[in-house]
């Protein structure tokens, strides 16, 4: 009986602890809360859209300048026409409609009218874009167009000497002393000095030495605390270099979007928050021919390096 009523008593004790251990464990760690995501990416649904050219204009507005494709796109061909969209929270856009087709420019074929980039300047907006000249990826001509106001529509005004070739990808880059240069190239990125007319080159185009030989397309350039970055598209995710100058010589640095096959970035920074605007395929039954604009965080690290990013369907949430 001793044995019996000693048994008792230790199991009695031992159902105390794990009941008490429960009990503590619910206490530490209450029952989780259910949250909603909202999914903001893409952020553009009503068209498809890609190549986003994010900008703040002296409206304090963000401005994105888009491609086109067709909701039927077997290739990049189809492509044509450009829209303006803008918004002050980052969530909701206003589509401000076509602001220059490919029948507006007085040379070239329909369609064909690949990623575009903008700039104010001259007290004026311009939106400088790639166009085909008979309907191939090799005769592309750096086409300029202009507009007394953000949304346009933009008016043609001529083309750059000396930036032809496959599809160009261009970016136009101010520095804070007012200059301004242009990016390009396929598989071999190239640069230049623009002359303030933004149609003609100010010097001969050099080769960017950027520290790797992975250079696709989409070259990008930005600043951030007196470093310049160079950016672009290596055929399999986003990559950057960082440097002292617009010209380079630029250290690699690695990936920004690495697992986003079709990088074509731009970076913003808005009410003191960074921004990285690109295209993504995997909504709504997207293709690579058929993609959407998304936008999602970016963050620096203290050494002035770049956190790699990675496409979310939540992307990023409204500005209040």
């Amino acid at each position: 009986m001793k044995i019996k009523y000693i048994l008792i008593c230790a199991i009695t004790v031992l159902l105390s602890c794990k009941t008490n251990k429960k009990e503590a464990k619910t206490e530490e760690n209450p029952k989780e809360q259910v949250i909603e995501v909202t999914e903001n990416n893409p952020v553009i649904r009503h068209v498809r859209t890609a190549d986003p050219s994010a900008h703040i204009w002296k409206d304090g507005k963000v401005w994105m300048y888009t491609s086109g494709d067709a909701e039927d796109a077997v290739n990049y061909n189809t492509m044509d026409g450009y829209r303006a969209f803008s918004s002050t929270d980052m969530v909701n856009w206003t589509d401000h409609g076509q602001i220059l087709h490919s029948k507006d420019i007085p040379w070239g074929v329909p369609g064909w009218m690949w990623a575009p980039t903008a700039i104010y300047k001259n007290n004026k907006y311009y939106l400088l874009y790639p166009h085909s000249v008979k309907g191939n990826k090799d005769d592309m001509r750096c086409g300029v167009a202009v507009s007394d106001v953000p949304e346009g529509p933009f008016k043609y005004v001529g083309w750059i000497k000396g930036v032809e070739g496959q599809w160009l990808d261009p970016c136009v880059f101010e520095d804070d002393d007012g200059k301004t240069y242009l990016y390009w190239g396929v598989r071999e990125p190239k640069m230049a000095l623009l002359k303030d007319n933004l149609l003609e080159l100010a010097e001969t185009p050099r080769s960017i030495a950027y520290g790797a030989k992975n250079f696709f397309e989409a070259s990008y350039m930005h600043k951030y605390n007196g470093k310049y970055y160079y950016s672009y598209n290596a055929g399999l995710g986003g990559f950057y270099a960082m440097g002292d100058s617009p010209y380079g010589p630029f250290e690699y640095k690695g990936a920004i979007n690495p697992k986003q096959r079709q990088d074509h970035h731009s970076i913003v920074e808005y009410k003191g928050q960074h921004y990285f605007f690109y295209h993504w395929q995997g909504w709504n039954g997207g293709s690579k021919f058929r993609r959407n604009t998304c936008i999602e965080y970016l963050y620096y690290n203290e050494d002035g390096t770049i956190q790699e990013i990675y496409a979310t369907k939540e992307g990023v949430q409204k500005i209040k």
